[in-house]
């Protein structure tokens, strides 16, 4: 098996459906995809199954998040490479033969290709490893006009293939042996910048990472993780967390203790003027709603990170448990 392409379903049928009829055309022979389907519903799974059988589904009965059922479909997968595409992925076979040509070609060790919208709007793709020079906003744009070469811009125009320090996981390619040998995807994070924290264990390990603007797919960016308000506070809450689960795992003394402070501080004070205004609307405004539950999200958070020592996600926490 040349490829296994594994794919994360978060009650994302629609889009699924649409990531697995642009494949099924002319899906290679030595090709195979696997398809977790977390918190799986046995109604959709069911009929996806006979409506695509030369897909293979894993039904996962909890939402354990992308990295745990990323890992999941790995342990199933027989390829030479991993191609790890969200369900929000319109991807071609002749889109992913090309990315594996340009990977072969310049023996790069993880590459993403670039993602648009469906209307054509470009994504942001790559970016710098989280660091203190780039929590702030502010600073990170200063950074990359003042320093164009080594603060690259993701929302640039890009025409070549480009080095980067980290790629997205929502469309990344990468040897299977490679992913083995830098430990996977890392579950302490159940959503959010497991992809940087990969990245990372790449580089380490003297595998280069890449942005290929040659080849284009589209991408439906959030078609999991914007269906209500509270899916919305649940994945920008993890959003967070999982910075500081970054902090936790790369950086030491008192860089670590700068990068925790300063996710805090650039962050709960907003949230806490959003829940003022949340309450003078009476609860009416949808984006204050998501603001203030995430303040009471991260309190809790932060209430657990003392009480337990430890930076994990307690949803992180909660598959670690289960499996023990």
């Amino acid at each position: 098996m040349k490829l296994s392409i594994v794919t994360v379903n978060y009650k994302s049928w629609g889009h699924l459906e649409a990531a697995l009829s642009a494949l099924k055309t002319d899906f290679p022979g030595d090709w195979e995809i696997i398809v977790v389907d977390n918190e799986s519903s046995p109604a959709e799974f069911d009929e996806f199954t006979t409506r695509f059988p030369w897909a293979t589904f894993i039904a996962n009965p909890k939402n354990s998040g992308f990295g745990h059922g990323c890992n999941i479909g790995v342990a199933k997968a027989s390829g030479e490479q991993l191609l790890f595409m969200n369900p929000d992925v319109i991807a071609t076979s002749p889109d992913i033969q090309k990315l594996m040509q340009i990977k072969k070609q310049h023996d790069i060790g993880i590459v993403a290709p670039r993602q648009v919208s469906a209307n054509g709007k470009a994504q942001k793709v790559f970016d710098d490893f989280p660091s203190l020079k780039n929590q702030s906003k502010i600073l990170k744009a200063l950074l990359r006009v003042v320093l164009p070469s080594r603060f690259l811009d993701p929302r640039a125009a890009y025409s070549e293939l480009t080095y980067c320090e980290w790629v997205t996981g929502s469309v990344l390619l990468i040897d299977h042996d490679d992913f083995d040998a830098i430990g996977g995807w890392s579950e302490d994070y159940w959503m959010y910048v497991e992809d940087a924290d990969l990245c990372r264990k790449a580089h380490d390990c003297g595998l280069s990472v890449a942005y290929a603007p040659e080849v284009e797919v589209i991408h439906a960016h959030g078609g999991s993780s914007r269906l209500n308000i509270a899916v919305k506070t649940m994945t920008k809450l993890e959003v967070i967390i999982s910075k500081h689960v970054y902090t936790q795992h790369h950086t030491r003394g008192l860089a670590r203790w700068l990068m925790h402070t300063m996710i805090v501080l650039l962050r709960m004070p907003m949230l806490v003027l959003a829940s003022i205004l949340d309450l003078l609307t009476f609860l009416q405004v949808p984006a204050l709603r998501v603001r203030s539950r995430m303040l009471l999200g991260l309190l809790r958070y932060y209430g657990g990170v003392i009480q337990t020592d430890s930076w994990l996600s307690p949803r992180a926490l909660a598959n670690q448990s289960s499996a023990e």
